[in-house]
């Protein structure tokens, strides 16, 4: 299921959580919210109430209340990224809102890092939560960040002094 096309019976502001059911290798799970991002869906909520009542089948819908085409969010994706004076590459692959995806992957990483983390033992979480069948789709995420090596690097160096020398004869 694409987030665009989400149920309204899903989305549980209440207990501050998102059912993607049926997604990514035909499986379920339960994302939390944070509490700013409640804030927004219950705005985005409001709004739709507003102007379509309570019964609109999707939790986004478009101007005319129907669900949001793929188009429509490429288009929005665009005007905002456009907006916000963001660069485009001249001569790559423009910017897609899938890329958020790959930034949240690589931002958690990072971030666990900084955090003194394990992030092997942390890599089950972001893939449960990213939805993928296997941890590879998830190490995916390790070899490409920009910034994992030399700081992963940083970390075992520090950690050289724990571990014996060992001789192989």
């Amino acid at each position: 299921m694409k987030p665009r096309a989400l149920l309204s019976e899903h989305v549980n502001l209440h207990d501050g959580h998102i059912d993607i059911l049926w997604s990514k290798g035909n499986r379920s799970r339960r994302l939390p919210l944070t509490g700013e991002v409640i804030e927004i869906l219950a705005a985005c909520e409001g709004i739709s109430k507003q102007h379509f009542g309570p019964s609109r089948q999707t939790f986004f819908v478009s101007s005319n209340g129907i669900k949001v085409t793929a188009a429509t969010v490429g288009t929005i994706f665009n005007r905002i990224w456009d907006q916000a004076a963001l660069k485009r590459p001249t001569c790559s692959q423009q910017p897609r809102p899938y890329y958020f995806r790959h930034h949240f992957a690589y931002a958690n990483i990072e971030k666990w890092m900084a955090q003194g983390k394990d992030v092997t033992a942390m890599l089950p979480y972001l893939s449960r939560y990213m939805g993928h069948a296997t941890f590879d789709s998830t190490y995916y995420y390790i070899h490409t960040s920009p910034d994992f090596m030399g700081s992963y690097a940083q970390i075992t160096q520090k950690s050289r002094s724990l571990l014996p020398e060992v001789g192989f004869e």
